[in-house]
């Protein structure tokens, strides 16, 4: 791993960093492929979203720039970058200081090129029975540095034989997997759940959802009880790093995985 702050190669981070401290931060993943950022636009969308309706003083010009000049600095063309993004250092409370915030990079190279050309195979999944709570709406859908509720959803997820899961919330609504977005085909349409109480909404959603608009596809963005898992025909998960990864069989039920194919070839280069 490579790591820089604010333009400087960095190997430790201050005790008084409040993303240390408090989690006060943001992030985002972005899968490097040919020395191409993909999706990147998604990505800037998303950490003006967060600074936004967090509070941060972020130049976004600067952190392209700083990202651009990282990559052009380093030979290797496939991997993964991540951007996190910290509110910076700060005396002992909540308050926030009024400063420019901090901005980290991070790349893990890929050795190994192939490995990220190959598709993603259908997986085998299933219901998780750890539930995400429910946060104030000011952050709901955001990827914030407080992650423990994945850390705990991961942890169930590797007693499973599953290499991702659904994840409902405190209601008995779906909500996502464990790292992916997740999308569901039931009566001749697509539905993915409403991140308005729980939830992270990825960029990978937001670029299929933009695509299933534009293309007319059938869809709907609502909250889906936990109740109509047996009515589901298809389903894919679906983040920046892995594309579109189909499940061909939910709690022990086959599914449709030709649905999800069909809907590859309608994207375009969502899948990897």
């Amino acid at each position: 791993m490579i790591s820089i702050k604010n333009g400087n190669y960095c190997q430790h981070i201050d005790c008084q960093d409040r993303a240390f401290l408090y989690g006060d931060g943001f992030f985002t993943t972005v899968r490097l492929e040919n020395g191409k950022l993909c999706l990147w636009q998604r990505h800037i969308e998303r950490l003006i979203q967060c600074a936004d309706q967090l509070g941060f003083n972020l130049d976004i010009e600067l952190l392209d720039q700083q990202v651009q000049a990282f990559l052009s600095d380093h030979d290797s063309a496939f991997g993964t970058v991540k951007i996190i993004v910290s509110r910076g250092l700060g005396e002992r409370g909540y308050l926030p200081p009024e400063q420019s915030a901090d901005i980290y990079i991070q790349f893990f190279p890929v050795e190994n090129p192939t490995i990220m050309a190959e598709p993603a195979q259908p997986i085998d999944s299933g219901l998780l029975q750890l539930t995400l709570g429910h946060v104030m709406p000011a952050i709901a859908g955001l990827k914030t540095l407080n992650r423990m509720e994945q850390v705990l959803l991961r942890q169930e997820l590797a007693a499973t034989a599953w290499p991702e899961a659904l994840v409902s919330d405190i209601q008995g609504n779906l909500i996502e997997g464990v790292y992916s977005n997740c999308f569901f085909y039931m009566d001749e349409k697509w539905y993915t759940p409403l991140l308005d109480q729980a939830g992270i909404a990825g960029v990978m959603r937001a670029e299929i959802l933009a695509q299933m608009l534009d293309q007319d596809i059938p869809h709907l963005i609502t909250h889906i009880p936990k109740t109509v898992v047996d009515q589901i025909e298809a389903l894919f998960f679906c983040n920046a790093l892995s594309g579109i990864v189909s499940v061909k069989c939910l709690n022990g039920r086959l599914l449709n995985t030709d649905t999800v194919e069909q809907l590859k070839q309608q994207l375009r280069g969502l899948f990897y």
